[in-house]
């Protein structure tokens, strides 16, 4: 009777897959004597929001003070579960199953596997060498080189980390060689990493159509106008920095036609594996999940038969570093699912975005505050989790504003990646420092310039949709 007499409070409208017959019972008989007015709907709206509010604030504790991403994710869900009593435990295994049973998620480790074979190999080195003789020339050269280095690689990679430390630790010492601060240079491949997520084939857009049942291939081809402005701003704002400050080198050389042109060719086969994925979707020939599958063979093939850098002695440790980043990646993604799932279930995105909507500000104040939210989020998440997490309360407001899903992703995607060079976390400023030897702080305060050119950059791809769906 106590189970009745709690559904019978709750009002069957609130949550009818626990309303019986048997409240009625309740309430005209031995519920008389205490006449408790009935909850409103509101009120117990109200009750499980200040419930969710607690523990997401408590979550976020956990995560600064150290505890593991997916162990935050679990306590946080299983806690909304028991405290809020709206979603059933017995589903809880099919729901995380299921999260992990995707035929577009199957592209992720598929992905992680190319970039690792790319990282151990020369098409890396290759495309590095094509960067500096296309703009090794300028004044800050070598610095833009870095950031093309890292806009070509990201062609292939998908993962911004790897991007960092590649490219890293080919750049960096190259960069201190010619005079460039040693931390700067650190910051130039850690700002530049972003690209890795950006540039298609990018991991997180493949995370966010999963998430908001938006094409990945869509996603792919509109990542590619903002990468080139990603990687021009960067490289303006490094040409800022070489010519008016002291972290550059005023180094500048003379263009050579004949040295481009021998550099082009020699990163040919960098540039087969974007032209495979994009062409292959684009074409009909195959999905974005097929094309991370030919994308495995074809960086195998160039590898390990054509240019014969990668042994086959290698391929151990290949697939066991690629399994182990899926298997760290793996259950952050079924909780944050799960986490996302209980959210809807007690109505926390509809809530939020009604409160987002009361306030009669124009889109461009909305577009800051979103940009400031993520740019918060994107400090103390990693990427992947934060489009799993925050899509279901901030994809219904996107839609209210009027963004396009494949525009509102690229901005999501482009805003969040700015939180891989914002301290506390910045995931590629502890990349940069690994490869580099450099302390974190440095390097992030010498990534100012670079975050301040990509803030700017995130607030252009927001009001300049034609420029991020031309394809359309």
């Amino acid at each position: 009777m106590g189970a009745g007499r709690a559904a019978a409070r709750l009002g069957a409208n609130d949550y009818p897959h626990r309303a019986t017959a048997e409240p009625s019972i309740c309430v005209e008989s031995s519920c008389r004597k205490v006449r408790a007015p009935r909850q409103p709907r509101r009120a117990v709206s109200m009750e499980n929001s200040q419930i969710a509010f607690l523990v997401v604030t408590l979550m976020v504790v956990h995560l600064v003070i150290g505890l593991p991403l997916f162990v935050v994710l679990a306590v946080g869900s299983l806690s909304l579960i028991v405290l809020t009593g709206t979603y059933s435990l017995s589903s809880l295994g099919t729901t995380l199953f299921a999260s992990l049973d995707s035929w577009a998620l199957l592209a992720m480790p598929l992905f992680i596997l190319a970039g690792e074979v790319i990282s151990r190999g020369r098409i890396a080195r290759d495309l590095i060498g094509l960067g500096e003789a296309l703009v090794g020339w300028l004044r800050g050269g070598l610095g833009m080189a870095t950031i093309f280095g890292c806009f070509f690689f990201a062609g292939t990679s998908g993962s911004s980390s790897a991007d960092t430390a590649t490219i890293g630790k080919i750049m960096v010492p190259a960069l201190k060689q010619k005079g460039y601060d040693p931390s700067y240079a650190a910051s130039l491949a850690a700002s530049g990493g972003i690209l890795g997520v950006i540039v298609p084939p990018s991991l997180i857009f493949i995370i966010y159509g999963i998430a908001t049942a938006t094409s990945v291939g869509d996603l792919f081809v509109a990542g590619i106008v903002p990468g080139f402005m990603v990687a021009l701003g960067l490289c303006i704002a490094n040409y800022l920095v070489c010519r008016f400050g002291t972290w550059g080198a005023s180094e500048k050389t003379a263009f050579s036609g004949k040295a481009a042109l021998k550099a082009l060719w020699q990163a040919r086969y960098g540039f087969g594996a974007p032209l495979v994925i994009l062409g292959g979707i684009y074409g009909g020939l195959f999905t974005p999940t097929e094309a991370a599958a030919v994308a495995v063979g074809y960086v195998f093939l160039v590898e390990l038969v054509l240019v014969r850098e990668v042994r086959f002695r290698d391929l151990g440790d290949i697939f066991l570093t690629a399994s182990r980043t899926t298997g760290i990646l793996a259950p952050i993604i079924a909780f944050s699912i799960l986490f996302a799932e209980v959210l809807a279930v007690l109505r926390v995105p509809g809530m939020i975005v009604e409160g987002f909507t009361a306030f009669d500000v124009s889109f461009g104040v909305s577009v800051a505050l979103i940009v400031v939210m993520l740019l918060v989020i994107g400090c103390l998440l990693e990427p992947i989790a934060a489009i799993l997490v925050i899509m279901p309360i901030l994809f219904p407001i996107g839609q209210q504003l009027g963004f396009d899903p494949v525009h509102f992703g690229v901005f999501v995607v482009t805003t969040l990646s700015v939180g891989f060079i914002t301290p506390p976390v910045g995931i590629n400023l502890f990349a940069a420092a690994a490869v580099s030897g450099e302390p974190f702080t440095r390097i992030a305060t010498r990534a100012f310039p670079a975050f301040m050119a990509l803030i700017l950059i995130c607030f252009a791809i927001a009001f300049l949709p034609s420029m991020i769906l031309w394809f359309r």
